[in-house]
């Protein structure tokens, strides 16, 4: 009941979309993307069963994850780091500001930090970085191929509709805000994909209203917080 509540549209373990998969791991979804040159995941989900068992579900193996892009540190985001031994490990370079959670200091991945626009490369696959903060400090989105942006906790889905992720759960909801201001003005993008609340491939109508309103710190007008 309380996961239905505040996150609904949490995607089955299977394939979402064209060489993306999820898996859902309790109330979050961690991605997959399937590419020649190995598997490319955005976050790591928590518990570790059932990761491994959503591994598993859809034929893929741990050890072929070449890179994991963490959109922030967040325990359900990012504990089961060390499953994944044979990845490179990508964060924002913001998110390491803060005091390291006891359960991160027992990982022994190394990090890759990244910057606002920086252009990356995960088997031949491009992957930009953007900077969208606000949930935390430095959480990251990341646009793959220019066309499937990976938001993370920076907004939610309801009714296919972008909005704020939920103000008690973010370190700077004004920042929030911007975030989602920044990511609407994007062009071209085939399918939005959250962390809690699904996916969507109908992206200018869940930015209709963020893009009809021009303050950039402020909510659109008749828009819910």
């Amino acid at each position: 009941m309380i996961r239905q509540l505040f996150f609904p549209g949490l995607l089955e373990t299977g394939q979402v979309h064209d060489g993306i998969f999820a898996i859902r791991d309790g109330f979050v979804n961690l991605y997959i993307l399937q590419t020649a040159g190995g598997l490319i995941c955005i976050d790591t989900g928590w518990n570790l069963k059932r990761v491994c068992h959503g591994f598993e579900t859809l034929g893929f193996r741990t050890q072929d994850v070449t890179a994991v892009y963490l959109t922030h540190l967040h325990w359900d985001h990012a504990r089961n780091l060390n499953l994944f031994s044979k990845a490179d490990i990508f964060i924002g370079e913001h998110e390491l500001l803060r005091n390291t959670p006891k359960w991160l200091k027992l990982s022994s991945k190394p990090f890759t930090k990244v910057h606002d626009n920086q252009e990356l490369t995960a088997n031949n696959i491009p992957v930009r970085a953007l900077e969208t903060p606000g949930h935390t400090i430095g959480s990251v989105s990341y646009l793959v191929e220019n066309r499937f942006l990976f938001t993370g906790d920076v907004l939610r889905l309801r009714c296919g509709e972008a909005l704020p992720f939920y103000f008690y759960f973010n370190l700077n909801h004004q920042g929030v805000i911007h975030s989602i201001h920044k990511l609407s003005k994007l062009e071209g993008i085939q399918c939005l994909l959250t962390a809690h609340t699904g996916l969507t491939c109908n992206v200018a109508d869940s930015f209709r209203r963020w893009r009809e309103s021009a303050p950039t710190g402020s909510l659109p007008k008749g828009h819910p917080s």
